[in-house]
């Protein structure tokens, strides 16, 4: 099949490309040629802005398209107006009003309005269904995790276990995060653009499935540091003005982020979304760091990763509890 990618340099899309490729896909890639055009060299990269003009990519076709990289819903106006057959749009999570502070399923209400990047996503929804009609899967995205991780959230996690020492470890090691491998996650949605399958998909892992403490005890196996994990209750955390994602990442208050970790994925999972154990995905991020992952995210801005805490930070924490 002939395929297109819109962004496929970058996360996300590198693994999708990647996949198409060894599915023995023939491959377009439409990137602005900031990242990665070193890569995938038996693809075709074509440059240029989605912003701009599209004017490279018009007369061609192909079977299937995968969009990474919509935000605003003119530009995916612009793209689902090219000659394709059927579209994956990935979303997100935040077109859902209620979510995180509530649960969701693929059946919750979402934005209607709004400018933000929730509204602004099921806006792109709606515009890539309007061109498309029955032929675009959205994806509504959870917690992407796994090697060439840019946003750098469980890389941070990973990195930090590796130093050893007694690390701070954010409110219940019982309570149950959602994360979902890139890998999995792009193998899905080509499965999905070549069943031609339609409809709105949560494409997290399911609900319960994994606990915060077996991420982080998985990141301790896999470095081998030795850390001693210190669980530091959410009041606590709370107390010292702790800001979750930001100075903790993958951490938020359970009491005001209640449905974070409760995305329903019933309809994805009856569509084939299957996810590897956490084990694996944390030990393959280790890999990935080790062997260069950092200095490959020195291209991105550091206003795209959380901050993390600081050492006098984590100090004046353990020290509440000590």
């Amino acid at each position: 099949m002939r395929v297109l990618v819109l962004g496929g340099t970058v996360f996300l899309g590198r693994h999708v490309t990647a996949e198409a490729l060894r599915r023995g896909h023939d491959v377009t890639l439409f990137h602005r040629g900031v990242h990665g055009t070193d890569l995938f060299p038996d693809a075709e990269h074509v440059l240029g802005d989605r912003a701009g003009d599209l004017a490279p990519l018009r007369g061609s076709s192909w079977d299937i398209a995968i969009d990474t990289s919509g935000y605003e819903p003119d530009e995916v106006a612009r793209s689902t107006a090219l000659d394709v057959g059927h579209l994956v749009f990935v979303s997100t999570c935040n077109v859902y009003p209620a979510w995180p502070g509530e649960p969701v399923d693929e059946d919750s209400p979402v934005w209607t309005d709004g400018d933000d990047y929730g509204p602004k996503k099921a806006a792109c929804e709606r515009v890539a269904e309007a061109a498309l009609p029955g032929r675009v899967a959205s994806v509504r995205a959870g917690l992407i995790c796994g090697p060439n991780d840019n946003i750098f959230r469980l890389p941070w996690w990973v990195r930090r276990i590796a130093a050893g020492g007694d690390v701070v470890a954010p409110g219940d090691p019982q309570r149950t995060v959602q994360l979902i491998d890139a890998r999995d996650l792009a193998s899905w949605m080509l499965d999905l653009a070549e069943r031609r399958a339609g409809g709105v998909f949560n494409g997290t892992a399911p609900p319960g499935r994994t606990t915060f403490g077996e991420v982080l005890d998985a990141a301790v196996e896999a470095t081998g540091s030795g850390a001693r994990l210190q669980w530091i209750p959410d009041d606590v955390l709370e107390a010292h003005e702790v800001e979750p994602w930001s100075e903790l990442p993958l951490w938020i208050p359970e009491a005001t982020g209640a449905g974070t970790w409760s995305i329903g994925t019933d309809r994805a999972q009856a569509a084939g979304l299957r996810c590897r154990p956490v084990a694996e995905t944390v030990a393959d991020t280790w890999a990935w760091l080790r062997c260069g992952g950092e200095a490959e995210l020195s291209e991105w801005r550091a206003d795209h990763r959380p901050r993390g805490l600081s050492a006098e930070r984590e100090r004046e924490l353990l020290a509440a509890v000590d």
